[in-house]
């Protein structure tokens, strides 16, 4: 069945000239498990995730990315992304100081209300990664941006009703002016992630990279804003998958932001 666009921005601040992309550090925590260690192939193992991962500390240490430093990234792929280590690496936010970014990257396998690191054990739901662990850890966090993006099925379940009220208090840390708040997350919280072979990666994650490559910009000013992210990703995503995905951008921000100066 086609599922409409799901297209929600709650905009606070000004509309105009784009946000320039970071004026301070940026702390990054990635996470890409493709190789699950209760799983096989054969069981649900995938395929790109772990891939993804490394793609996106790429570019995050690319110009267009913020030429981020190792020291503030924490890859996470496969065996090292256990709840333990997931958990341990989010430690980093709490290095951010005001007019800082911190970004969490997400992608392998989604749950209602969370995210399966690699060591879950399928009988036991709570050694899930819960989204209520991840609004903490963004709330002990004094960063000014905070970006959470999720490569995984049913990510978008981080917008249910029941958590809108307090979405952005809880992972906000009392917001003052100019804070900003977003979730890029890959489809509803009714449906699946898709990973494609054409592709070769999520396909979420591959129109979201190419956007902050230089596809999204579609007005040519050599910045790449959320507005124009969205766009992008989600006219593709539905169409590679045949309207069965459709991101989510949801928070509190100025849908001018700027997420890739190129």
């Amino acid at each position: 069945m086609s599922l409409p666009l799901f297209w929600v921005f709650w905009l606070s601040g000004w509309l105009g000239k784009a946000v320039p992309l970071i004026n301070g550090e940026t702390y990054a925590v990635v996470v890409g498990i493709s190789d699950y260690q209760a799983l096989s192939y054969a069981t649900g193992d995938l395929r790109y995730a772990d891939r993804d991962a490394r793609q996106v500390v790429a570019f995050l240490q690319s110009k267009p990315g913020g030429r981020v430093s190792d020291a503030h990234i924490r890859l996470l792929t496969n065996r090292q992304a256990t709840l333990a280590g997931i958990h341990q690496a989010m430690h980093l936010f709490r290095q951010a100081k005001t007019g800082d970014r911190i970004i969490l990257y997400f992608s392998g396998h989604g749950l209602p209300e969370s995210f399966v690191p690699y060591d879950v054990n399928p009988g036991n739901p709570n050694r899930a990664l819960t989204h209520r662990a991840i609004k903490e850890a963004f709330r002990a966090s004094k960063a000014t941006t905070k970006l959470c993006i999720a490569d995984a099925c049913l990510s978008g379940s981080l917008t249910k009703p029941s958590n809108r009220q307090r979405v952005a208090q809880a992972i906000g840390r009392e917001p003052g002016p100019g804070s900003t708040v977003a979730m890029l997350l890959a489809s509803r919280s009714t449906e699946f992630a898709v990973e494609a072979r054409k592709l070769a990666g999520g396909a979420f994650t591959h129109y979201l990279l190419k956007g902050l490559y230089g596809q999204a910009d579609f007005n040519h000013d050599r910045v790449v804003t959320i507005r124009e992210l969205h766009r992008y990703v989600s006219l593709n995503v539905r169409q590679t998958t045949r309207d069965r995905q459709a991101p989510v951008f949801y928070g509190r921000f100025s849908d001018d932001l700027a997420l890739s100066n190129l």
